[in-house]
């Protein structure tokens, strides 16, 4: 008896130490594979205008598009700087902006709620309203930041 039940352990052993290291290989190469995924579909340059502040996250290719793009949504603000968060990296191989004073101008019309998005062939902006002045403003501002090899459009918000 003692015999049988140890032909019946050391199988099921065996087995159970295969699934344990198959769902740990698993979830080892399924972590990477959505980890890459994320990266290559984040947007190159983020801006939201959210919580009374403005989120200016991404990379830009210098330290002067940089600098430009905060000190615009500093004077949005009022001048409260510490209400923008720059979580942007300066990397010179960064998709590039064409017009860093416009893209500034642009911060500075948006409003709480808006988002931009700039990708490596489009860039694009959800505001409330699509119709109003402020959108036509935006949206001429969009296309004049990013330059007219860059497709640009603007979203409705919900």
């Amino acid at each position: 008896m003692k015999k049988r039940l140890w032909v019946f352990a050391i199988p099921m052993a065996c087995l159970l130490a295969l699934v344990v290291a198959g769902t740990i290989a698993w979830h080892f190469t399924a972590d990477r594979g959505s980890s890459i995924g994320i990266a290559t579909s984040s947007p190159a340059l983020e801006i939201r205008w959210h919580g009374g502040g403005i989120v200016l996250q991404g990379s830009v290719p210098d330290e002067a598009t940089q600098r430009t793009l905060a000190e615009g949504a500093a004077a949005r603000l009022g001048g409260e700087s510490d209400q923008v968060t720059d979580w942007l990296d300066i990397t010179p191989t960064a998709l590039p902006v064409a017009d860093a004073a416009a893209l500034a101008k642009l911060i500075q019309l948006g409003q709480e709620g808006w988002h931009l998005q700039r990708r490596s062939a489009e860039g694009w902006l959800a505001v409330p309203p699509l119709t109003d002045e402020r959108s036509a403003q935006a949206r001429a501002l969009l296309q004049t930041a990013f330059g007219p090899g860059v497709a640009t459009r603007l979203i409705a918000l919900p």
